[in-house]
This record gives structure tokens, sequence and C-alpha cells, in this order.
């Protein structure tokens, strides 16, 4: 039964924001018991593509966000051994052209958004970092590169967490967002490619210096233990 809903969410036959048929209407529709029924209801949960709410509305259709795909990509890098010298040799794949092309069609609320977030640094807890890389890479327009870079993204945000990020650190990168961000408001395609180019660089020497190249992103010691900081225990 689960695969059948599945296959009808996947086709567009239910859209997001649409509601489920109850569920005595799919034991009837579907010929399935009830505990059936409650355990397909259970797996479309789990993948992100319903959500239950009381009331009226019952189960509705929704789209699986970034959190959800970052959650199976966190288990995978900790089982892989991916370092940081890995991310950012993937981000240096990616984003570069990514900032080029978010220069030449970003709307102008895109790249306002880009700009204030720029403007604003980046705090001692990592905000404003994040958050600017997540909306260069929503402004690019492309859901292949968006929901991959978003899950990657939130992943980071996770395994960052207990990194030790000097004021100079974050001047350095807050000084690389204002340029990205200026290549961008400027439409300059060529600019802004550079200058991601070298945030990422950056950050690749401050990986470096740190002696993390080579380290695991998230070692599988960060799961050991009942009060370890773990993302969706």
């Amino acid at each position: 039964m689960a695969a059948t809903l599945r296959r009808r969410i996947l086709s567009g036959e239910l859209a997001p924001g649409d509601s489920l048929p109850t569920e005595g209407e799919l034991i009837s529709q579907l010929g399935v018991s009830r505990e059936t029924v409650r355990l397909a209801l259970r797996l479309l949960d789990a993948e992100g593509l319903t959500a239950t709410s009381q009331g009226r509305s019952g189960v509705r259709i929704r789209h699986p966000e970034p959190q959800r795909i970052a959650r199976s990509l966190v288990q995978l890098l900790t089982l892989t051994g991916a370092t940081w010298g890995d991310l950012l040799a993937f981000r240096k794949m990616l984003e570069p052209a990514a900032a080029a092309d978010v220069a030449e069609r970003a709307t102008g609320q895109q790249r306002a958004s880009i700009a204030d977030v720029a403007a604003r640094g980046i705090a001692p807890d990592g905000t404003g970092y994040h958050e600017f890389h997540e909306l260069l890479v929503q402004a690019s327009g492309n859901p292949l590169l968006t929901t991959v870079l978003a899950a990657v993204e939130q992943a980071v945000r996770w395994a960052a967490a207990e990194q030790d990020i000097t004021q100079y650190d974050r001047e350095e990168a807050a000084r690389s967002h204002r340029a990205i961000a200026a290549a961008i408001t400027a439409k300059d395609p060529q600019q802004a490619e550079r200058r991601t180019r070298q945030h990422l660089d950056a950050a690749l020497r401050h990986v470096e210096a740190s002696g993390l190249r080579d380290a695991p992103m998230i070692p599988p010691s960060r799961w050991r233990g009942d009060d370890a900081d773990l993302p969706w225990r």
C-alpha cells in the first residue's frame, strides 16, 4: 500500500498540500487492513512525503525537507569516513559555478537577501555563514544543485558545531561573503566565481592549519554516549 500511495505522490497525482483519504476510506478503496494502512502512513511520514496534523486536515502531502536528506547524508558521511578535505574539494567543484550563475540570473530580491546576510557578518556560533551559502545555492534555481548542497550544508552545520572558529577566521570569511555578494549585486559572473573560489581556498587553509584536512567530518566517536549532541537521535 505504501508503494501505491508513493507512486501517486511522485507521479503528481497527489500534490503538496493535498489531503489523503481518511483511514477508513483507504481501507475501503484499497481493500487492506487497518494495520496495513497505519504502517504505510508511518513509512510515508518517515520518508518526508506526508505530515499528520490534528483536526479535519488529517494526513497531507508534502515535499521532503533538506533536513531529512541531511539525516541520511550524516550517516553516510560517518560510515564512508568523508574528510573535511573531501568536503571542500566537492564544494570547489560546484559552488564557484553556482555563484557565477546566480550573478547572471538571480532576481533583485535574491541579490538583496544575499547582500543583507553578507553585510551582517558571522556570529561566534556560525550564524551568518551557513545562511549565506544556503541563500547562494537557493538563488541558483537549479533543483538538483539546491537539493544536494542544501543537504550538505545542513550536515556541515552540525558537523562544524564543535570546531573552534577564531574571530580572525570569521572576519576573513565575512569579507569573502561581502566580496561575493558585491559581485552578484554587480551582475559580474566572472568575479563572483573567482571570489567564491578564493573563499573556499581560504576555508581549506583554515582546515589545514587546524590539522583537519584528512580528519573525518563526522567521526564515529561523535555517536557514542547518551548525552552527545547528535542530530535526529
